[in-house]
């Protein structure tokens, strides 16, 4: 059937309506808006999830002023994505009432804290420094805020290998703190995100703190290794990847440029076999029809390094990294390569944030849960994961 271009760019506007209006409906399905403040934002993992699980997150605050500017470029982008206030701040600096003012909000609206310290002083990649690593001090920086804003909970996000240093005593002292000498009720999970449909094994510890006194379940695995013991199979590296077009700068695909490499490091990694590591570089061949090896950040003088891709004797680009994390495509980071990739390796996956925000309402803030695994790939645009 053939249309005269006015009819037909009506038709294509008039589907457009009604694909934004079928998202509008799964934003909003029986939820009632709560309000987050975002501590140690980085590249805003955790902050774009919530907000496509129906929160608002009414304040975002970084020390790195790269990362603050990612979200400040996001901001507006998406209907659910449209009112963060960024600050670029040292949190040892500022406190909560400074936030709140420059952000024009009160501490009686904040329901949830959200936020990471970062993990490097913590991360079995890194040395077992601990407290004794200036960034490590940085959980009592975070305690400070809580304990400022008293907000109805909180989410505190680490590495795995913090519940580990010093024989678990550490842990235990965090945990003891985060009470608040009582005020919150604590659980504490380690969840592996390939268990939840994210395309790479990363495992996080989160420690979830609720006023109400709310202890919140574990969430249950979705995903696994064609075993019967999750209901569908991991998310691969192969479909984290696909309908990419090749990198570069005249790319249509934001912060999809990559390293340029020798031949002899090029001849390497053509006869790397999958998931075998370079000896050199001590990177990973990706597994195509595996998720992919943790993404991480790499020292602090290096500025990181992709895997190895599976098909194409190169490292990943960012891009391909932030697939990986599942970041949609239309999410820009602020910065050169260095720079994104820090933001991108720190991250919470926003898919499993929005996982982890519904599940919250659930069970702290008494909301239905309405959205399923499905439904937030959708609302994200990560259109390389729908099946």
């Amino acid at each position: 059937m053939n249309y005269e271009p006015i009819v037909l760019e009506k038709k294509i506007n008039s589907l457009k309506i009604r694909e934004m209006t079928a998202i509008e409906n799964k934003l909003n399905a029986g939820t009632k808006e709560l309000m987050a403040l975002s501590l140690f934002s980085g590249g805003g993992g955790l902050d774009l999830g919530f907000s496509a699980a129906g929160f608002r997150v009414g304040c975002s605050t970084d020390i790195d002023s790269f990362s603050c500017q990612t979200l400040i470029l996001n901001n507006g982008r998406k209907i659910f994505y449209n009112h963060a206030y960024s600050i670029t701040a040292d949190i040892r600096e500022i406190s909560a009432e400074y936030l709140l003012r420059k952000a024009e909000l009160s501490d009686s609206k904040i329901d949830i804290v959200l936020g990471g310290p970062p993990c490097q002083a913590f991360s079995i990649f890194g040395r077992r420094k601990g407290l004794d690593d200036p960034r490590g001090n940085l959980v009592w920086e975070y305690l400070k805020i809580i304990q400022e804003i008293k907000p109805k909970a909180f989410v505190f996000e680490n590495v795995p290998g913090l519940k580990s240093i010093h024989n678990g005593k550490l842990f235990e002292e965090i945990l003891s703190e985060l009470t608040i000498g009582g005020t919150y009720a604590i659980s504490t999970h380690s969840y592996q995100m390939a268990e939840y449909g994210i395309p790479q094994f990363r495992e996080r510890v989160f420690v979830i703190g609720s006023q109400n006194g709310s202890i919140v379940p574990r969430m249950l695995p979705t995903h696994g290794r064609e075993s019967l013991l999750a209901p569908k199979n991991y998310r691969t590296v192969r479909e984290a990847l696909r309908y990419l077009p090749e990198p570069g700068t005249f790319s249509t695909v934001l912060n999809h440029i990559g390293r340029k490499h020798s031949p002899r490091i090029v001849s390497r990694y053509e006869n790397l076999k999958f998931g075998e590591r370079d000896p050199k570089t001590r990177i990973n061949k990706l597994h195509p029809e595996r998720p992919s090896f943790t993404i991480i950040v790499g020292s602090d003088k290096g500025g990181g390094k992709g895997h190895i891709h599976p098909f194409v004797p190169r490292e990943v680009t960012p891009r391909e990294s932030a697939r990986m994390q599942t970041f949609p495509d239309w999410w820009e980071f602020y910065g050169t390569g260095r720079h994104v990739i820090r933001q991108v390796g720190n991250a919470v996956p926003p898919l499993f944030a929005t996982l982890l925000a519904e599940h919250l309402r659930v069970h702290i803030f008494e909301g239905q849960k309405q959205r399923s695994y499905e439904d937030f790939i959708e609302i994200l645009g990560l259109d390389y994961l729908q099946e």
